[in-house]
């Protein structure tokens, strides 16, 4: 029998890297829109975002309100998410990750979806887990590494049932009869024209593939995480499921357009990839044997040290490492050179050279001594300056490179935490079932669980941990739709305010909404999450921001015009009086069946003085053009 809540070091530590990029990658598609949806200038001030959350809720963002703060936050965010992935200061890290990711959701929860919760909790569990001992500058630094290759311990038992708990819990979320019976979800799901992209509109009218597949993710999510924790067969059970999810994840990314979702999924499967596989995959990527070497560097420079350390931990160097004053002509030379020295077969390489030498001879990343080697010129600057400011190295490597004797576990306290949390999961996704579904578990049971999740919930809501897995559930959206924001400039002429065109809007659907009408996914989840009559005073915010960039465009008092406008290439931009949102719902039919449309106002906006025009006056100026 297996311990089935083991996981692979190494399987921690690609889980620290992916979670690093994600979160880099999340903020890269954020930056571009942050002055509408995070400023004080767009659709979403820190005013609106601190009256919209809870009392248990914080964010970094609520310090101050100028863009200044937004950008000093996102690149602080970066840099952590670099040196976690370089896996420097690994618990510090994990921490300010936390926080920064939480504050982040916390500034706009409107542009949230089920992917950004799933990457906060992974770096939630990061807290109480190990996942720097291996593949990181922390680890270099240990000077006694640890022979295990997993780990067990209260952050693995709770991160593992955090992420089956994403498949296990949906399974159960859906209970409609397009999954469970009828087998029509995946059917509806690429129907749905606001995600379904790539292939999805190829094969989406297949129903001999669709009903089968349906069936088969219903039961994949719901049968594969028991196996998981299966105590027999464990490392060929976690091999299996891992494989089967993470094509479900691909069959996502090639049909449905949900940002990041899918990675974030697939990087959470990674800790399912059990040791005999890492180990294969170890012996395939074996660092080629090579010359035995020695580096020398100077005895009172830590940093040098350090960095020779690194350089061999790095490139899986056959070295040794010594002081080059325990030999007095290698000792000679480096006073003599002010430069470490590199011995290789009896021949000895100094500066930048000895960087390129000893990284040509390594073990593995051998092809980055090729760039390194063009570099030369600028490589020599480069090491003259560091060798002139190292004192200075050495205090940051203090700091960012501490030498470790063992490599630092969680202790009492973090596995105390951690192990509460884990419970916090079991208990929150049981609330978070069906009426249907928790019936079985008797109405005293039910009063338990809801009466602890509501105990509970200032430390949920603080942690972020409120998590409804209910994607595609009860059964996927069966009407989607687009927009219509049919503006009137004061000399009457009818403008496409989503566009940002002085054309009138097309009332064709578009052919692709993202990015005919959303540029991204993040501002898809915005609009049709707006529309939503629970988010009206959030309509009405965009629409205000809308009118006053419109506007605030008169200020250049010039465009580019579009080829297909017919206009001047300079005029003058025209004042916005009103406009009016209107969303097209159009209904996906069933199966051989046709579908019908319909138009619904969803808000109407006065840009100057209402009282200038009738509230009825864009509707009769597109009823007097024909649109």
């Amino acid at each position: 029998m297996t311990n089935p809540f083991r996981i692979d070091l190494r399987a921690l530590a690609s889980l620290r890297i992916a979670v690093g990029l994600l979160i880099i990658a999340d903020l890269l598609i954020r930056w571009g829109d942050i002055g509408w949806f995070m400023s004080d200038y767009g659709a979403y001030s820190v005013a609106a975002s601190k009256q919209a959350a809870s009392d248990f809720r914080f964010s970094l963002y609520w310090l101050f309100d100028g863009l200044w703060w937004v950008h000093t936050l996102f690149m602080a965010n970066v840099l952590v998410a670099i040196l976690l992935i370089l896996g420097v200061r690994v618990r510090w890290m994990s921490l300010l990750a936390f926080a920064l990711i939480v504050s982040l959701h916390n500034r706009n929860p409107i542009l949230l979806q089920g992917g950004d919760n799933l990457l906060v909790l992974l770096t939630l569990w990061g807290l109480f887990l190990p996942w720097g001992e291996r593949w990181s500058v922390d680890a270099a630094m240990t000077r006694n590494r640890n022979s295990e290759v997993s780990y067990f311990g209260a952050g693995s038992v709770g991160l593992l049932l955090q992420i089956m708990a994403v498949y296990f819990f949906s399974a159960f979320l859906k209970n409609g009869a397009e999954w469970v019976s009828e087998g029509t979800a995946i059917y509806y799901a690429l129907h749905n024209d606001q995600v379904a992209h790539l292939l999805a509109p190829y094969w989406r009218d297949w129903h001999w593939l669709t009903v089968p597949l349906t069936h088969y993710v219903w039961w994949i999510e719901l049968v594969a995480p028991i196996i998981v924790f299966s105590p027999w067969f464990n490392a060929w059970a976690r091999a299996l499921v891992a494989i089967g999810f993470i094509t479900l994840e691909i069959g996502f990314l090639l049909n449905l357009n949900v940002g990041l979702f899918p990675f974030i999924s697939i990087a959470s499967l990674l800790v399912l990839i059990p040791t005999p596989v890492w180990d294969a995959f170890a012996r395939r990527v074996q660092p080629r044997a090579h010359s035995a070497m020695i580096m020398y560097y100077d005895r009172p420079c830590v940093f040098c040290h350090k960095t020779c350390v690194l350089l061999r931990y790095v490139f899986a160097l056959n070295a040794q490492i010594k002081p080059a004053q325990d030999d007095p002509e290698v000792g000679a030379l480096l006073e003599r050179e002010f430069s470490w020295v590199l011995e290789v077969e009896g021949q000895r390489y100094l500066r930048w050279q000895a960087v390129v030498e000893c990284i040509r001879r390594g073990g593995r990343f051998r092809w980055v001594s090729v760039g390194l080697g063009w570099l030369s010129p600028v490589g020599s600057v480069i090491y003259n300056w560091i060798g002139h400011n190292r004192a200075r190295f050495g205090v940051l490597t203090g700091v960012f490179m501490p030498w470790r004797e063992t490599p630092p576990r969680p202790g009492r306290v973090r596995q105390t935490i951690a192990a509460a949390l884990a419970g916090v999961v079991i208990i929150w996704n049981v609330g978070s079932m069906p009426t249907s579904a928790k019936a079985a578990l008797g109405d005293t049971a039910t009063g338990v669980v809801d009466s602890v999740r509501s105990q509970l919930t200032p430390v949920i809501q603080l942690a972020r941990m409120d998590q409804y897995w209910n994607m595609f559930a009860p059964y996927p959206q069966k009407n989607d739709g687009w927009f219509l924001m049919v503006g009137l400039t004061t000399e009457g002429a009818l403008v496409d305010v989503l566009a940002w065109s002085l054309l009138p809007p097309t009332t064709v659907k578009p052919a692709n909404f993202i990015p005919d009408q959303a540029k991204n996914y993040r501002w898809r989840k915005y609009l049709t999450r707006i529309k939503r009559s629970s988010y009206r005073s959030e309509l009405g915010r965009y629409a205000s921001a809308s009118c006053a960039r419109w506007n605030g465009q008169k200020a250049d008092n010039s465009y580019s015009s579009l080829d297909e406008s017919g206009l001047d290439t300079l005029s003058s931009w025209p004042t916005l009086e009103a406009f009016n949102i209107y969303y097209v719902q159009e209904r996906t039919p069933p199966m051989g069946e046709t579908g019908d449309i319909e138009y619904k106002l969803l808000w109407r906006h006065h840009c100057l003085d209402k009282e200038r025009l009738d509230e009825n006056a864009v509707q009769q100026a597109m009823l007097s053009s024909g649109l």
